[in-house]
């Protein structure tokens, strides 16, 4: 029996060496750094390449406004041009007066034909209204004398043109014989990014009619003659060739597409950008020009040798992607600066204009506060080369037309001083749920929190009491370059007593809040709380959310909408009941007013009270069983001992 007994101590004991062991190993390799450690790699997101900086293209602003309204497209009422062809489909009024008053509305035929009373049958087809008028006049004549006769177009013919290639809506679209190929452009939206704008095609009876330029439109001082649609006429937009950019002092910083074939220079292309600015550097613009290489290659040229006809070699044929940059002149100038510091009602920095006097200045800047030392200020004048000079002027005299007005030159520095000892008075500020908010008047180290709370009237029913906050901004201290430094690390890279002040520094409350329990002073009347007030301190009562917040360890922390007498329990199951390790017997209620209470206490809730689960105690069930091993390899050790000793 005493050897079986000896034999499980030693079980027990070689168990919880072999236990300890383990327990120790564990904490060793939890603690040691691994020595090819490496502080972890931030990756960084690739740089975006740099959006394109070239203007939009001369001509997209057409087509900005989007479709027409195909309704209204077709339009009703009187037309007339002087060049439109009739054709079959339009609606002709002829109208007599005189001894006659005769009126007619007639349709020209799929021939070509009108019939018009009297008259008879006419063939009017491809002739233009002035055409038809006349002819109309002299057949009309043979019948009447002492007559009047007009011929208008009533209504256009309808014709479906097919609008295609690099247009953002390709397709077949009804329009009148009135509208232009201007106008189906814009039915179907425009041409697309890679589209021309200053060679559409448009085909008529199979064949290539006419080459369209809407540059003519945008930009010609006259009216452009414009190609009226026919029925089937296929309007073509293929893909733009090239296109030059103009940057810079012109009146249209844009990209500008070349025609093809049109050997378009430099000076059509400034006529295109609407000339210079008055500010445009002309005696030397950049042209930038890629190369076959990929490489670009700039020279400059002077437009002013070009319009005088001394270099027309400088006038540039444009290619594909050339650039046009034309430099400011102020670019060449230095600005010139002045300072007003001090008491002024606008201090800082200020352009130097040539004549501008002291007087001058203080205007810009506003004048003066109502503490500026009227009886001296001081004027620095700054020359890098020799030591600064100060000038001291009366600003009294100055204002009474009595005193010097100095003219002042580059980097300058008016001073204007505060007058000694100026105080209005101290003063708090009380903002937030209180009765009467605003600025209060103190007495220096006499006036305690408790008296300004009263003379702003306590609170109102929607304060919350327990956040309240006396913040005082001449307590706040410097910045902390160990926990900004901290901050940038790692956890990894940190030493334990680092981490450590990290996370007190993290955990501290403002250093410009000063520690005031509001509820004991104002509820429980603890005069230890009752403060006394300095100037400039702020007393911030914030107003109650009109929710219950439920926090802790519950499915969905938060706040949950506050309604009238409802229990704990309507709470916790809005935000999605206690989680698995909750200790709801230990749930606390704080109060709005501030004041916390065990949940069975709670009889109602109000808007802006906390609710909080804690969580369960932890148990470390392996360190309480290595711990308990530990124990009993040391009593297995004593026992041996014993037994040995008794043997013996």
């Amino acid at each position: 029996m005493k050897a079986t007994i000896r034999n499980i101590t030693i079980g027990l004991f070689t168990i919880g060496c072999f236990l300890s062991w383990i327990h120790a190993s564990v904490a060793q390799m939890n603690n040691a750094v691994p020595v090819n450690s490496t502080n972890p790699v931030e990756t960084m997101a690739p740089a975006s390449s740099p959006e394109s900086t070239n203007p939009p293209l001369f001509g997209q602003e057409l087509f900005m406004n989007g479709k027409p309204d195909a309704a209204n497209w077709l339009g009703n009422g009187t037309f007339s041009a002087a060049s439109y062809k009739l054709g079959p489909g339009d609606q002709l009024g002829i109208f007599l007066s005189g001894k006659i008053q005769q009126d007619f509305t007639v349709i020209i035929n799929p021939e070509g034909k009108i019939h018009v009373p009297t008259v008879g049958v006419i063939q009017v087809s491809d002739l233009t209204l002035a055409e038809i008028h006349d002819y109309l006049k002299k057949r009309v004549a043979k019948f009447y004398d002492n007559f009047a006769l007009d011929v208008m177009l009533m209504q256009p013919k309808r014709v479906l043109v097919a609008v295609v290639g690099e247009v953002r809506k390709p397709g077949k679209y009804q329009l009148s014989s009135l509208h232009s190929v201007i106008d189906a452009a814009l039915m179907a939206g425009g041409p697309t990014e890679i589209g021309s704008y200053r060679n559409v095609y448009v085909y008529r009876d199979q064949k290539l009619f006419a080459h369209v330029d809407i540059y003519d439109f945008l930009m010609d001082t006259a009216i452009p003659t414009e190609i009226f649609l026919e029925p089937g006429d296929r309007v073509y937009f293929p893909v733009r060739q090239a296109t030059v950019t103009v940057t810079g002092e012109v009146n249209r910083t844009k990209q500008f597409e070349l025609k093809p074939g049109a050997n378009e220079r430099f000076t059509d292309i400034i006529k295109m950008a609407g000339g210079f600015t008055e500010y445009a550097n002309l005696e030397k613009i950049e042209i930038s020009r890629l190369l076959p290489s990929g490489e670009r290659k700039v020279v400059y040229v002077n437009y002013l040798e070009i319009l005088n006809g001394a270099d027309d070699s400088a006038n540039i044929l444009m290619q594909n992607d050339d650039r046009i940059h034309v430099s400011s002149k102020l670019d060449y100038i230095h600005p010139r600066t002045i300072y007003v510091s001090g008491e002024a009602k606008r201090p800082g920095e200020y352009p130097l204009e040539d004549g501008l006097t002291l007087s001058d200045l203080l205007h810009k800047a506003g004048y003066f506060n109502r503490n500026a030392y009227m009886l001296e200020a001081e004027i620095a004048k700054i020359d890098p080369n020799r030591p600064t000079k100060f000038i001291k002027v009366s600003l009294d005299s100055l204002f009474n037309y009595n005193g010097p007005d100095p003219l002042l030159e580059e980097d300058d520095r008016l001073f204007i001083r505060r007058i000694p000892e100026w105080q209005v008075g101290p003063v708090v500020e009380v903002s937030g749920e209180m009765m009467f908010p605003g600025l209060y008047s103190i007495t220096r180290d006499s006036t305690r929190l408790s008296e300004i709370l009263t003379k702003a009237g306590g609170f109102t029913d929607d304060a919350l009491i327990r956040e309240s906050k006396l913040i005082r901004k001449s307590s706040k201290i410097t910045i902390d370059k160990e926990y900004e430094r901290l901050k940038q690390m790692s956890r990894d890279q940190m030493s334990k007593a680092e981490y450590q002040y990290l996370v007190m520094k993290e955990n501290t409350r403002d250093v410009g809040q000063i520690v005031v329990d509001f509820y004991k002073l104002t509820k429980q009347h603890d005069q230890r709380e009752d403060v006394i007030l300095e100037n400039g301190d702020q007393i911030i009562i914030p107003k109650a959310p009109k929710v219950v917040y439920v926090t802790g360890r519950v499915s969905n922390p938060g706040g949950v909408i506050f309604v009238p007498n409802k229990n704990l329990k309507y709470y916790l199951e809005k935000a999605g009941g206690a989680a698995w390790d909750a200790d709801v017997h230990r749930t606390k209620v704080t109060k709005v007013s501030g004041e916390i209470l065990d949940d069975e206490d709670v009889s109602s809730f109000t808007p802006g009270d906390i609710v909080w689960i804690p969580r369960k105690p932890e148990h470390n069930w392996w360190q309480i069983f290595l711990q308990t091993m530990a124990v009993a390899g040391q009593i297995a050790t004593i026992y041996l001992l014993i037994d040995r000793t008794t043997n013996n």
